[in-house]
């Protein structure tokens, strides 16, 4: 058997009309890694039954097929919209060309119906196509002097068996977002330089085992939403303060590159950990967590994307 390689694989995402009825791929991502695969549950029959000659089991059954996993791939000014609608769950587009177009997305109470992921396995020619996915958490992050980062956690309903890949056609638009392309982030009408951020959304999405199949019906959120960002940064007295009194500001940080341009907003934020150890003669580090709420107008988050497509949800 031929060996294969993990160089060229990617992912090739579409938005699905009917939960679970798999459409053509219209955006394609390369990643950093891919692990979105189905799972079957074999079970042995729950009874005494045993082979004359030997005290081993006889028959067995399939009691479920459970299809998740993640992928991660950077991010990027231009080609990471229908990721954002469906990890968020809503998306206003406005604006106009050729440069300014704007992509508002915001919380949703429930998730937009679901994708259809063809995962492209490097150099094998092969590729997996799930239906029916959903995605469960998205977090962005960021490092001095790296790339941004967009991680998604995956549930899915089942895949096709492994086929012919497809091709992937990528944007025209490859503009990634980098470090050095960060403004300063403010909370409570002060500024400040940050070493890193890991923003995070889970939607708190559950299978749902029904008789009838050993398929998950379509997920729903069994709990609530969730929206955290961690920062770390030179130890400033001022957040370990607004700890302590609990204060509640909206929390921003934007990243340019020319006209392009993606603005987090994490609404109503309150500090939930701010450490600031002190464990050598260097300079002192401190690690905030902050989490978002809704104050019924503002639902907690908002990322606006301003750049040259017509589409929020545009390759």
């Amino acid at each position: 058997m031929a060996v294969y390689l993990g160089r060229n694989t990617s992912c090739g995402f579409s938005e699905e009309v009917t939960w679970g009825s798999p459409t053509s791929r219209t955006n394609w991502r390369p990643v950093a890694s891919v692990s979105l695969s189905r799972k079957v549950t074999q079970v042995p029959r729950p009874d005494l039954k045993s082979d004359a000659g030997s005290a081993m089991r006889r028959n067995h059954f399939q009691s479920e097929e459970v299809c998740d996993g993640s992928a991660s791939m950077v991010a990027t000014y231009d080609n990471i919209g229908m990721m954002l609608k469906h990890g968020l769950g809503t998306l206003a587009d406005a604006g106009s060309g050729p440069s300014s177009y704007t992509h508002t997305y915001t919380l949703a109470a429930s998730p937009p119906t679901g994708l259809t992921v063809e995962a492209v396995r490097g150099t094998s020619t092969q590729s997996e196509v799930f239906e029916g996915v959903k995605i469960n958490s998205l977090s962005l992050s960021v490092a001095a002097g790296e790339a941004m980062m967009l991680d998604l956690d995956f549930i899915a309903q089942t895949g096709a068996t492994r086929g012919s890949a497809g091709a992937p056609s990528y944007g025209s638009n490859e503009n990634l977002i980098l470090h050095s392309q960060a403004g300063q982030f403010a909370f409570n009408s002060a500024s400040y330089d940050l070493k890193s951020l890991t923003l995070k959304v889970e939607n708190s999405l559950d299978r749902r085992q029904l008789l009838g199949s050993v398929l998950t019906s379509e997920p729903v959120r069994s709990d609530f939403m969730s929206v955290t960002l961690d920062v770390e940064l030179e130890a400033v007295d001022a957040l370990y303060n607004a700890l302590i009194a609990g204060t509640q500001s909206d929390a921003t940080i934007t990243f340019t590159s020319g006209s392009r341009s993606i603005a987090i907003t994490c609404q109503n934020a309150y500090l939930s950990t701010a450490t600031d150890d002190i464990g050598d003669a260097g300079i002192v580090s401190m690690s905030c967590s902050f989490v978002c709420e809704s104050d019924g107008t503002d639902e907690g988050l908002s990322i606006l994307v301003t750049n040259s497509d017509s589409s929020g949800t545009q390759n």
